[in-house]
């Protein structure tokens, strides 16, 4: 288990609850691709908040882990990706202040719950705080009621209103999802990153709460990781071009350098062993490149793990199920095995 940095919300209060629109379409791009690729494994969240989000250490400090499972459930079967079925009347599950209205309402949750709570998280992270925070409940009444009511009367506008357009957008798309529907990843993406072109940006991975610009070494790092995670591009200075291209040619040979992914960070961890290392690039069910090689070989090694399981399985069943018949024959006297 690899050792990870502070919680997003912990970085959000160490800037005295502000972060800029470049440093939220950052963090929002990135974990849109964690979520798409969470649910390209038939699973849902169910608790989005800043306090789930990590950041990595050292010269992996630009990459967002997303973390607690505890509340995850699957969404549709595995087998048939059949959705499961709308229902009403339950509690809810997650964190209030970023539930989706669906969520509060009581409805069974599905994908667009999870992304309209990160529009909810993206938000606060702009605003410093939401509407429905700090709200004065009378003893007696129910608070998630009164947090429902407030979230229902605020629109999109309202809640989104001295930022870019882009966020009442994001805002308005999810909350009008159906149940079933399939989420439309890119174009939430691409929002952000029409936001972040607006504020005349670069996707460079300088957060605000870094002290210092990622070095031309840092950037070789980040770009890797661009090309196959998002859909946005680094630019390096020409100046600093030559020494850029004499990195690059000895990636492979520098530790510092060698991005690993990780089931919890990096989207396509489960298909290739070092996605990183070519340009050859195929893209999986969630959207996400990956190279050809590692695709081919590593869906074999799947296929065959899962035949070497099903075979231990079995033979574990059928210990047990002797096992069992050896104690009822001892408890009914017979002192023989019945096959």
């Amino acid at each position: 288990m690899e050792l990870l940095g502070k919680s997003l919300e912990d970085l959000f209060q160490q800037q005295q609850k502000k972060l800029s629109v470049k440093t939220v379409c950052m963090i929002g791009i990135q974990i849109l691709d964690r979520l798409q690729f969470i649910h390209s494994k038939n699973i849902i969240h169910r608790d989005i908040k800043p306090d789930n989000f990590v950041v990595g250490l050292d010269n992996k400090n630009y990459i967002i882990y997303v973390l607690d499972f505890g509340l995850s459930k699957k969404y549709r079967s595995s087998r048939t990706h059949q959705h499961i079925k709308f229902n009403i009347n339950k509690k809810l599950t997650g964190t209030a202040r970023y539930a989706s209205i669906n969520a509060l309402k009581g409805c069974e949750q599905s994908r667009r719950d999870d992304l309209e709570a990160i529009g909810y998280v993206l938000m606060y992270f702009l605003r410093g705080s939401l509407p429905w925070q700090g709200l004065q409940v009378p003893k007696g009444e129910d608070r998630y009621k009164k947090i429902l009511q407030k979230k229902k009367s605020t629109s999109a506008e309202e809640l989104c209103k001295g930022f870019p357009k882009q966020f009442t957008d994001y805002i308005n798309y999810t909350r009008n999802l159906e149940f079933e529907a399939d989420p439309d990843y890119k174009y939430l993406r691409d929002l952000l990153v029409s936001a972040l072109e607006e504020e005349k940006s670069q996707f460079d991975f300088w957060y605000d709460w870094l002290n210092e610009k990622p070095t031309v070494e840092d950037n070789v790092a980040i770009e890797r990781y661009i090309k196959n995670n998002t859909n946005v591009s680094l630019e390096i200075k020409d100046d600093k071009k030559d020494k850029h291209d004499d990195i690059k040619d000895n990636e492979n040979e520098k530790d510092d350098l060698a991005l690993k992914p990780l089931s919890t960070s990096v989207s396509n961890s489960d298909v290739g062993n070092n996605i990183y290392s070519s340009e050859v690039v195929k893209t999986n069910t969630a959207g996400i490149n990956i190279p050809v090689d590692d695709y081919k070989i590593n869906a074999s090694a799947d296929k065959k793990d899962e035949s070497e399981d099903k075979k231990d399985k079995d033979k574990e069943y059928k210990k047990t199920k002797e096992s069992r018949k050896r104690v009822r024959n001892e408890r009914s006297g017979k002192n023989c095995l019945i096959w």
